[in-house]
């Protein structure tokens, strides 16, 4: 490829027309292995300013490719999309037009408007996807500790950097072909009239949707097709396809991200975690004090002081489902003070046969 080529192609990646003299400079200037310190000194720029427009048009590509673009490995990664774009399919198109950029299917997505703490999760996984270009990430935590919330937080926040959308729930275990044939639909604009008959076929072809469009591929409650009561992480019986998918969809490279959040982690997500791998899994743990005492506050309960708060909210260990529904109890049964249900759960708690579901279909 040439610096010419690799600058249309650049181009066509950003979206924003031509590149500007200074950024051209340092692209050309790096495309031939040259420092900050010698473009700047054949230039009229300065070296801090060389350095800052470097590292936003690196930035700017690693969020259009979805993998993480340095000085050292440009050359490698614009060939690698540059492959993929001779190889677009004519029903697939690698630059779909702007109302396509802002496509999204929420499915079932819950409403977050109420949501609760979390700006640190939320920080962390946003660079994980938007600077870092992981292209597979697990959220995992116990039942009720937020992980769906979560997942559509951060949807939310990052959805105008990706073409498409989808989010989707497993909660009722559909087959793999099943998921499979509504994901492609939906990541080629319909445009798939007959899809292959194989489960095999549809993967490769699910594969070729995320690698020529930026997708983000949102999978809710995936242990509803993991298998209780054995080794942590294997598949129920006619599921394991969907291990071969996550596999497949860690180790190929492309421009997407997917998400799954499950109250443990599928085996294949494990496998493939590594130091330089694309793959990796958030354990999600509970509320820190002033976002769990939102909770109690949206209910009108209210507590004499910061001790009060401490031994009901650490009794939960934070589980936001769990401080939920004490919330109500202790509204409905304390008229709200907080302070009178502190000697109940001194004494071994009250029973919520809520919660004891919920440890119940955790464990």
């Amino acid at each position: 490829m040439t610096v010419e080529e690799a600058i249309e192609l650049v181009e066509q990646l950003l979206e924003r027309g031509k590149l500007t003299k200074a950024q051209e400079a340092v692209f050309c200037g790096t495309w031939f292995g040259k420092a900050y310190a010698q473009i700047a000194k054949e230039t009229d720029y300065g070296e801090g300013y060389i350095k800052d427009v470097g590292a936003d048009l690196w930035r700017s590509l690693a969020t259009a490719l979805g993998e993480k673009v340095t000085k050292q490995n440009l050359h490698g990664v614009l060939n690698r999309a540059a492959k993929l774009k001779l190889a677009a399919s004519p029903l697939l198109p690698l630059q779909p037009s702007a109302s396509a950029r802002t496509r999204i299917d929420w499915g079932e997505a819950i409403d977050v408007s109420r949501f609760y703490g979390r700006a640190d999760e939320l920080h962390a996984l946003n660079q994980w996807i938007l600077q870092d270009g992981y292209r597979l990430i697990a959220l995992l935590g116990m039942g009720g500790m937020g992980k769906t919330a979560l997942s559509v937080k951060l949807t939310e926040q990052i959805q105008e950097q990706f073409q498409l959308v989808i989010w989707r729930s497993l909660r009722n275990a559909p087959p793999l072909d099943e998921i499979l044939t509504d994901l492609i639909q939906f990541l080629s604009h319909q445009q798939v009239s007959a899809l292959p008959e194989t489960t095999e076929a549809k993967l490769s072809l699910l594969i070729t949707c995320l690698q020529q469009r930026r997708c983000l591929v949102v999978l809710d409650n995936v242990e509803a097709i993991l298998e209780s009561g054995t080794q942590a992480g294997e598949y129920k019986a006619g599921y394991e396809g969907y291990g071969y998918w996550f596999d497949r969809i860690g180790e190929i490279p492309h421009r997407s991200c997917v998400i799954l959040t499950s109250r443990e982690k599928p085996k294949d997500v494990a496998k493939l975690e590594g130091v330089r791998s694309t793959v990796r899994s958030f354990a999600l743990k509970g509320l820190t004090l002033t976002a769990a005492q939102a909770i109690f506050h949206d209910r009108d309960c209210a507590a004499s002081d910061e001790t009060v708060w401490e031994s009901v909210i650490e009794r939960y260990a934070g589980n936001p489902l769990a401080l939920k529904i004490v919330a109500a109890a202790i509204w409905e049964l304390f008229g709200g003070n907080v302070d009178l249900f502190v000697p109940y759960l001194k004494q071994g708690g009250l029973k919520f046969g809520d919660i004891t579901d919920l440890l119940d279909r955790q464990y």
